[in-house]
């Protein structure tokens, strides 16, 4: 596994690469003024976490990484299961739509170990293959084994309504390499509109500050006091220009943030999947 964790640094430094020529002052776009990211430790109690909360996230969240034919590697979390992980769909695919292979998921806890994710078409639903809409870019694949002990957060189905305060984590978005890759990202941030979407998966928009590596990010709400599971970060807007640092929230002009909810198409893959792997795992052998 040693080789592997090589391998994540490659692809982290890919990520990094996108913007060294281009924004070498903050690659990020970040929206209202100034960045608010930081690490869960640090931001979390701030946010309103509590001690069991901040390590229920380590337990759920974290890297998933595609090493072939090129490295690259976003954000992603449990879903439904201790065995299923929601991811955006382009991780999974080169731009040319070629699959990706040697697929793995990490949580972000200090020696946790790479899980193998099975990207086949038994044991992964894709929004579409490869994506081609923002709406279409999700991904649930199972992971060859559970997550010993994991309680995912719930899903929330509610419609997110703007000014919903949301809590987005991300694993380790490429300006913030310097932040122990152990321990997630964290941002609060706010819904500024949710459209009235007539695709098969709901989207909203919001003021959270992301770049390379913010794809796939949990959002996190509370609701009755619970924090619950409601969306993931799927684009932003042109995070390497140097313009966008600080400029306000602008749909139009891309300083805006764009997620998927957990509802919809994507909680009805999750649910599937997560069927047909009980069916599989109770059917005698061959």
């Amino acid at each position: 596994m040693k080789a592997f964790a090589a391998l994540l640094v490659i692809a982290l430094s890919a990520h990094g690469a996108l913007a060294s020529d281009t924004a070498r002052v903050l690659p990020v776009n970040i929206i209202d003024g100034t960045d608010e990211r930081g690490s869960l430790l640090e931001l979390g109690p701030g946010l309103g976490l509590t001690r069991a909360e901040i390590d229920r996230i380590r337990m759920v969240f974290g890297h998933v990484g595609c090493f072939s034919p090129t490295p690259v590697a976003e954000s992603g979390a449990l879903f439904l299961t201790n065995d299923q992980v929601l991811a955006a769909g382009h991780t999974f695919f080169e731009a040319d739509g070629t699959p990706r292979t040697e697929c793995y998921f990490r949580l972000q806890t200090p020696g946790s170990e790479w899980r193998e994710l099975l990207t086949d078409a038994k044991n992964a639903r894709f929004g579409a293959r490869p994506p081609r809409r923002s709406n279409d870019d999700w991904a649930v694949v199972r992971l060859a084994e559970p997550v010993t002990d994991a309680v995912p957060f719930p899903v929330d189905a509610t419609k997110p309504a703007v000014g919903d305060q949301i809590v987005v984590v991300t694993a380790q978005p490429v300006d913030l390499r310097h932040l122990d890759p152990n321990v997630p990202v964290v941002q609060g941030c706010k819904v500024r509109r949710a459209p009235v979407s007539t695709a098969a998966t709901s989207f909203y928009r919001t003021d959270c500050d992301a770049t390379g590596g913010s794809s796939g990010g949990m959002h996190l709400v509370r609701v009755a006091g619970q924090l619950v599971f409601r969306g993931m970060t799927i684009s932003t807007g042109p995070w390497r220009d140097p313009a966008f640092v600080g400029a306000p929230y602008d749909e139009r002009g891309g300083s805006v943030t764009t997620a998927l909810g957990t509802d919809a198409a994507i909680l009805e893959a999750g649910r599937q999947l997560e069927i047909e792997g009980r069916f599989w795992s109770a059917a005698p052998a061959e």
